[in-house]
């Protein structure tokens, strides 16, 4: 064994990590990625210029809400930040578009689940109003944080496009909504802790293109609710024999999907 003077195995340890460090190409997010010379928003260039402390010839990695990403290279830093945009290419790491309609959890542990959500691909998040929701997040303020959480949680976890954020929507009103697009509304289910109901990780279909997932409250779901899901065809499905917290059962069904897609086996439902 040859020896190792106290000391160098940390010091090249840090070496190594410095390397990693200066290897990684910050994500930084735009509203509208195109080919050619672009302007960062406030907020973008702030973090690039002032945070990260990037200068000009920095490289870049751009994305937008729509999956298009692209590299580039600092251009200017001031007064401005401009970034020069190379080839635009559209990327996804899901083969198919999740939905997850869910009731609201309270406090942080809605935030948490967004930005969960996000990490795991999920297309579009839609807070539903139940009979018995405990929390209704009306207005703009709700949603426009969770946007932003979700913005964060695509850079971090370098998925394809940002997950939508619907405003508040009633259980009738979102199946009104799959009824008039059956053509785009592909497969769904509800989940419930009845002994009947389909176990989601047993359940198989062949392939769809789009899958709703609906969530309730820890409540349940109401008698009017259930029978509401009949005309639609929405399964019944569940997720373990323990009860879930909303937040868990959504993040839950969301993994469950995600394991399925990226084994490119056929999810369920």
């Amino acid at each position: 064994m040859i020896p190792v003077a106290p000391g160098r195995g940390n010091r090249q340890r840090s070496q190594r990590c410095a390397t990693i460090r200066r290897a990684v190409i910050r994500r930084v997010h735009v509203n509208l990625l195109r080919p050619g010379e672009i302007e960062l928003d406030a907020a973008s260039a702030h973090h690039v210029r002032d945070v990260l402390r990037l200068s000009t010839g920095a490289a870049l990695e751009l994305f937008d809400d729509a999956g298009r990403v692209a590299r580039g290279a600092i251009v200017a830093t001031e007064p401005l930040v401009r970034v020069r945009v190379g080839e635009v290419s559209t990327v996804s790491h899901s083969t198919r578009a999740v939905t997850i309609a869910s009731a609201v959890p309270k406090g942080e542990r809605a935030d948490w689940m967004i930005e969960k959500l996000s990490e795991l691909g999920c297309e579009r998040f839609v807070p539903l109003a139940t009979a018995r929701s405990v929390v209704l997040p009306e207005g703009k303020n709700k949603r426009e944080r969770w946007i932003r959480i979700a913005t964060e949680s695509a850079k971090q976890s370098r998925r394809g496009g940002v997950m939508r954020i619907d405003p508040l929507t009633e259980v009738k009103e979102l199946l009104a909504s799959r009824a008039a697009q059956p053509a785009e509304a592909g497969g769904a289910g509800f989940l419930s802790t009845e002994s009947s109901a389909t176990p989601i990780a047993s359940f198989f279909e062949p392939y769809v293109a789009n899958i709703t997932l609906l969530v309730g409250p820890e409540g349940g779901w109401s008698d009017e609710e259930l029978a509401l899901f009949k005309p639609h065809k929405l399964l019944c499905l569940k997720l373990t024999d323990t009860v879930l917290r909303v937040e868990t059962a959504a993040v839950a069904a969301m993994a469950v999907v995600a394991c399925f897609d990226a084994s490119n086996r056929t999810p369920p439902i």
